[in-house]
Formats: C-alpha cells, structure tokens, sequence
C-alpha cells in the first residue's frame, strides 16, 4: 500500500478513502477491507487489479468513475448516494446492525481527489456542513481535496436522498 487507507466516520456512516490498488497488492488491500468490515468498494478511477479479489472476499464493486480533479457528475453522485442510502439506512434512519456496522470503501488514484469528494457529498447530505465535511476528510486524509472541488462541495445542494418520503434513488 502506498498509503494507509483512512477511516472516515460520522453519525454511523463508515467510509475508507484510499489510493488505488494494483495487481500486485490488491490481495493486501482486500484482506485489509475486509477485516475493517467493508462490503462495498466504489472505483473512481479504471481499476488496475482484477475484481475478483474483492469480490472473493464478499466485497462488491462499484465503477463511478469520473474526470481526476473535479467534481463528479449528477449522474456518478446520484448512484453513490443510492449506495450509500441502501448500505446504512433503513426508513430514513441509520440501519441498526448486530456486529460489525457495513463500511464503504471508495478509491481513486491517490485517494486524494474523486474519493474525497464522493465522502463528503455522503456526510453533507447526512447534515455535515460542507466545511465540517471537509475538515473531517482532511484530518484523516492529508492534502485531500483541491481547490476546484472545495468550492463544489460549498455550494452543493442536498438532494435529501435519506429521508424516507423522498423517491430519487428508489
């Protein structure tokens, strides 16, 4: 691993940001999702591994791939938020799990950029405010986040897909 996958965790929401594997360490990174509970990985970038070591593990992948250094098109954050809404809600309220609570993995090339982002718009549509989100991210992922995308992410408008009356990402 060129860098140490960083656990971001708000309000029962779980996510690891992290650079991209390869074909020579995703066996390490697999094994390592799977032992912090991950059941999901979302590529944001062409995958340079072969799924089938995720997937082996119970890890399901999710290609939303998107241009490196910007922020990501309606339709890659409309299929991340219903990720997300399917993994940790239930009837608009955090899903109440026994044993390990589900995580999602996301990665890009470095991890500092289109995984980030994917995050925050996650923890903002949560009721993190974009500064807040922004600061959680960079605490546990140094240098995360250009410019480009911080301005993104404060002026995003919550779509409110985790409300249980709303039928977007149904």
């Amino acid at each position: 691993m060129i860098n140490k996958p960083s656990l971001i965790s708000s309000g029962g929401l779980k996510f690891i940001v992290m650079d991209a594997p390869s074909d020579e360490n995703a066996e390490i990174y697999a094994e390592e999702l799977e032992h912090l509970g991950v059941v999901h990985l979302a590529r944001t970038c062409e995958g340079m591994y072969d799924d089938r070591v995720f997937e082996e593990r119970g890890i399901e992948i999710h290609k939303l791939n998107f241009t490196d250094g910007s922020a990501p098109p309606k339709a890659v954050i409309l299929k991340w938020l219903s990720l997300v809404k399917n993994t940790f809600f239930e009837n608009g309220k955090i899903k109440v799990t026994q044993g390990k609570s589900p995580c999602i993995a996301v990665h890009c090339l470095a991890g500092l950029g289109r995984a980030p982002v994917l995050v925050a718009i996650a923890l903002i549509e949560a009721g993190l405010d974009p500064n807040h989100a922004v600061s959680l991210i960079r605490k546990h992922r140094q240098g995360a986040l250009n410019f480009y995308q911080i301005k993104f992410l404060n002026s995003y408008k919550k779509i409110g897909v985790y409300r249980p009356s709303c039928c977007v990402l149904l």
